[in-house]
């Protein structure tokens, strides 16, 4: 293996010391421009790359922050991601990422090896399920005391934990989503997706039934199931063949409707006009649709940035909620008549 190249190895080249050519590797004012040159372009052609673990180890602090996503294969959580990253990269921070896959071992697997690791920070999206007991490597002395180390959770609320938390109100969620097809007309209803097992899946399908109950309706039609592609299809599919076909589909997810676009197709059905339908998290891809996607915007970038910036701030235990925003596009259109 061929040896790494080193500051002693440029300070002999330039027969400078080693302290010299570290200063003016960081631009410091002290060294003279001319000499500054001299030594980022021998730096550059020996192939000296800069061993930030190294120098963060001399001032005894890290900038990595661990970021554990509980599932990459819905593309919103790399939508988070995306921005966690650019915000932490304005920081002069780098990013140490593990995927838990819904799994509380694999999460608590990531979470050891971070703090092993010596981590800055923690940005967690919890897996199903995750509650104080889960997170007794973070909150050693239990619920009430600081983290070991700043520790900020995401899009996921933590019932009864004090840390600082960034979420959406998915309750506006859902009753924006149910609000859009209301005011078209729409009375016969189908729910897609979510389950009971996270906040957000709890929360806007709670926004829903408080919305239709408050308008004198019944509950809509619900079929629960995983946040995919196939599932949306498939619920699709089993709620428009029943004997009351809904007119209007709600879905948990975009990653759903885009499923249940793909049953209306399958169907003969045009969607926003036959039946309607809306997603919720405002995916990238629910622009590109065909139709567009009517759908309730989450704000990934507010939730995912202020998570990051949160790591540099004073502890603020806390749930704070950003508000969501429908986004009408072409699958929402007035009830098909009787």
């Amino acid at each position: 293996m061929p040896k790494r190249t080193t500051l002693r190895d440029i300070a002999q080249e330039l027969q400078l010391s080693v302290s010299s050519v570290s200063l003016a590797l960081r631009g410091h004012p002290r060294i003279p421009e001319n000499t500054t040159e001299k030594v980022r372009q021998t730096a550059a052609r020996l192939g000296y790359i800069y061993n930030r673990a190294a120098a963060d180890l001399r001032r005894a602090e890290s900038r990595l922050v661990a970021v554990c996503i509980n599932d990459l294969s819905n593309p919103v959580f790399n939508e988070f991601l995306v921005q966690i990253e650019e915000e932490l990269h304005s920081q002069d921070r780098a990013v140490f990422l593990g995927v838990a896959r819904e799994s509380a071992e694999l999460q608590r697997q990531f979470l050891k090896t971070a703090l092993e690791h010596g981590v800055s920070g923690i940005i967690l999206c919890p897996v199903q399920g995750t509650g104080v007991a889960e997170l007794d490597m973070l909150l050693p002395a239990g619920d009430g005391t600081a983290p070991v180390v700043p520790t900020a959770v995401f899009s996921r609320r933590i019932a009864a934990a004090s840390l600082t938390q960034f979420v959406n109100d998915d309750p506006l969620t859902g009753r924006l989503a149910a609000g859009c097809v209301l005011d078209e007309g729409h009375r016969r209803i189908g729910w897609l997706g979510g389950g009971q097992a996270t906040s957000t899946a709890q929360g806007r399908l709670a926004g829903c039934l408080a919305l239709l109950s408050e308008a004198g309706l019944p509950p809509p039609q619900i079929r629960h199931g995983p946040t995919s592609r196939a599932f949306g299809r498939s619920a699709a599919l089993d709620l428009l063949r029943g004997p009351e076909p809904p007119t209007a589909l709600l879905c948990f997810s975009d990653l759903i409707a885009f499923g249940a676009l793909a049953a209306l197709r399958e169907l003969g059905l045009r969607p926003g006009i036959d039946v309607s339908l809306v997603g919720c998290d405002d995916m990238d891809e629910a622009a590109f649709t065909a139709p567009g996607l009517t759908t309730v915007m989450v704000d990934k970038a507010g939730i995912g940035r202020s998570a990051a910036r949160s790591l540099l701030e004073p502890p603020r235990p806390g749930v704070t909620v950003l508000a969501p925003r429908l986004i009408r596009r072409a699958t929402v259109g007035p009830a098909p008549r009787a």
